[in-house]
């Protein structure tokens, strides 16, 4: 547990000391969030029954968030510490090498707590009012921030398997697939059957789903259940990749 907290609090002064490498993913989904609420506002007014009240932006705040947490960070910086040789070096220092993923996240997890709070904030400076009081907000932020731990490890399995910068930048670009074949603009049920097809079996829809109850329906433990049960499922296997891969890294 020592070496994970050392190499974590190492990686978010990395984080703190080069804030131009966060500053784009957090720029990106304020900006989407903004540009999408304005578009798209009048054509689903607050009286539209799937808002339940509120304005377009507690429908598209979920999907921000998962804009803001879903990034390549982790693997960027585990491979350039492979190409500068500071990877080798803790590869023969006197730690498990485990503790080099465990570091990585928990740095990915105060990034992640950090960056949802910050577009959690803005969206409720746009008229969002979360139905699931403030509890539900930092419900919200430590999912939001979860699903960016799990996700972290599908970049540091590519930075460890390829150990290339442009292949590991491309972990981040291969989630906007994943991201748009949701109910990102619309419910299920307002989705094309092929569409509508694609998002069930997205694990990624139900995420944006638990996070879009709290914002919009409240408490809803069937929704908040499967969100965490997907976020759980898919840190497991990402990790374990990644864990699996490190175990037998050969320098």
């Amino acid at each position: 547990m020592t070496e994970v907290l050392l190499l974590g609090r190492r990686a978010v002064r990395e984080v703190v000391r080069y804030p131009e490498a966060t500053i784009p993913t957090l720029f990106i989904p304020l900006f989407f969030l903004a540009v999408n609420i304005g578009q798209v506002s009048k054509t689903f007014p607050s009286s539209t029954p799937f808002l339940r009240g509120q304005g377009y932006v507690a429908f598209q705040l979920p999907v921000s968030l998962m804009f803001a947490v879903a990034t390549a960070t982790s693997g960027l910086a585990l491979v350039t510490a492979i190409d500068l040789g500071y990877f080798d070096k803790l590869l023969v220092a006197p730690i498990r090498r485990s503790s080099i993923i465990f570091g990585r996240l928990a740095a990915d997890l105060v990034r992640g707590i950090g960056g949802s709070a910050l577009v959690l904030l803005f969206g409720i400076a746009l008229g969002a009012h979360v139905e699931s009081g403030v509890a539900g907000a930092v419900v919200i932020v430590l999912l939001a921030a979860m699903f960016g731990v799990a996700y972290a490890g599908f970049g540091i399995l590519i930075a460890l398997r390829t150990r290339n910068v442009q292949a590991t930048q491309s972990s981040f670009l291969l989630f906007f697939p994943l991201l748009f074949l949701t109910p990102n603009f619309v419910p299920f049920d307002r989705l094309s059957p092929a569409m509508e097809t694609l998002a069930r079996i997205n694990p990624v829809s139900y995420v944006i789903v638990g996070l879009r109850s709290l914002v919009i329906d409240g408490w809803n433990a069937g929704d908040i259940g499967i969100a965490i049960g997907v976020i759980v499922a898919l840190g497991a296997a990402l990790t374990g990749l990644s864990l699996h891969t490190i175990a037998t890294y050969d320098r």
